[in-house]
């Protein structure tokens, strides 16, 4: 293992607070030294420089581990100098060697949690059982802790088994940490169809485009969620599974869940719903009925599905609340949901209220928007529109069966005449 001898390696010392300042050839530094990130931001800064200023007490001779002072100026040192995964691997195998087999370990000086990322690894390495440890690795990111498991204990072992009833990747997945989770299935760590699933739950696109890079299995669920949840990227790929599977009803009607995908999917995904053999505005508009989606939802679905504009510039909506008694009457839900915007479209469609809305905002829901005081004075306003409409329906009938009946007398009058 790597190693240098301080004191041969001193050019110029410099007492600060009783420690010594050392000037360390640079030639003469190991090599987790030189990899280091302070090491190569120090000669960034000063690229003509041949020496490499450190304070003597705190720079390690060695990765080798032989007391617990060894122990815990590993762990500072690489908080403060950054070693390479390759070094944290090395650390961690000389620690446990150390813990292990040297009786001089007893007193283990473990690094308080949160001191450093890496510490938090070592932590975890003498604080969790060898079943759960792999997982602790999906859960913090603990890409060198995984791979000196994976060298110390083979893929097999780490691998084994689910903890309870998930891959090792669905805790990536769940904590959103790419970076283990891309490192798991470059080793080729067993992965569920459930992996997908959180990735669109957390609307992590990089773990998303990492587990269809691999080209890891989703199932129907995966498709329903990209509808729902999905971002743009992930809707988009997913409508494609969706055609290409024949499962495009399914999706679509999940999509009314989102407004962005919805509206991706009418006016920008080139995919004409006008020809789909099992989907129909009136069910679209039934299903926005039934779960009482926002007052966009609906003006999306009506605007795309009403082909031409029928008479008095009614649309496929309108259409519906006359000829469709299921929908002629304001969804109690709205109610529920206190959704004033929705309620002045559907009412503007011409759905109605009755008194059994107005008795569920006073008894159940207890609106602060929809008030009972409200839904009345709609209520009423509702009425005295119906009256005078059932007035002119009411003239407008006597006045035809008036002209009939003049009719009839003219022609009767016309064959006596005759």
């Amino acid at each position: 293992m790597a190693s240098f001898d301080v004191t041969s390696a001193n050019a110029n010392t410099i007492a600060i607070d009783g420690d010594e300042f050392y000037e360390f050839p640079i030639h003469s530094l190991p090599e987790f030294i030189t990899e280091s990130s302070m090491f190569i931001m120090t000669m960034d800064m000063c690229p003509n420089s041949t020496t490499f200023p450190f304070l003597k007490s705190k720079i390690p001779t060695s990765l080798k581990i032989e007391s617990c002072e060894d122990f815990q100026r590993l762990t500072e040192a690489d908080h403060m100098f950054g070693f390479t995964t390759k070094t944290q691997v090395q650390i961690l195998e000389s620690m446990y060697d150390f813990w292990l087999n040297d009786p001089n370990s007893s007193e283990l000086p473990l690094p308080v949690k949160d001191f450093s990322h890496f510490g938090n690894q070592v932590r975890a390495l003498f604080m969790e059982t060898n079943n759960i440890m792999p997982v602790r690795c999906f859960q913090g990111n603990y890409v060198e802790l995984f791979d000196y498991l994976l060298k110390r204990d083979g893929l097999h072992k780490v691998d084994s088994g689910r903890w309870p009833d998930y891959t090792l990747p669905y805790y990536g997945a769940v904590c959103n940490h790419v970076e283990i989770t891309r490192r798991g299935l470059e080793v080729g760590v067993a992965v569920a169809k459930d992996c997908i699933d959180q990735a669109i739950k957390e609307k992590n696109q990089k773990m998303f485009d990492l587990f269809i890079s691999y080209n890891v299995k989703f199932s129907s669920r995966t498709l329903e969620l990209a509808a729902e949840l999905g971002l743009p990227e992930m809707y988009k790929h997913f409508l494609k599974v969706a055609i290409d599977k024949k499962m495009l009803r399914k999706y679509v009607l999940k999509t009314l869940e989102n407004k962005d995908n919805l509206e991706f999917l009418l006016y920008r995904s080139g995919v004409n719903l006008h020809a789909a053999e099992d989907i129909t505005g009136e069910e679209l508009l039934e299903e926005c009925f039934k779960n009482v989606y926002n007052v966009e939802i609906f003006q999306m679905v009506d605007m795309y599905f009403t082909t031409q504009v029928t008479l008095y510039g009614k649309t496929m909506l309108n259409k519906m609340v006359n000829l469709r008694p299921g929908c002629r009457y304001m969804p109690e839900k709205v109610i529920y949901k206190d959704d004033y915007e929705l309620f002045t479209y559907l009412q503007s469609k011409g759905l109605l209220i009755n008194e059994f809305l107005i008795l569920s905002a006073i008894d159940t829901y207890k609106p602060n928007r929809l008030t009972p005081g409200f839904l009345k004075k709609q209520f009423l306003e509702q009425e005295k529109i119906l009256e005078q409409e059932r007035i002119e329906a009411l003239w407008d009938a006597e006045s035809e069966e008036a002209a009939a009946q003049a009719a009839a007398e003219r022609e009767d009058f016309e064959r006596q005449i005759d």
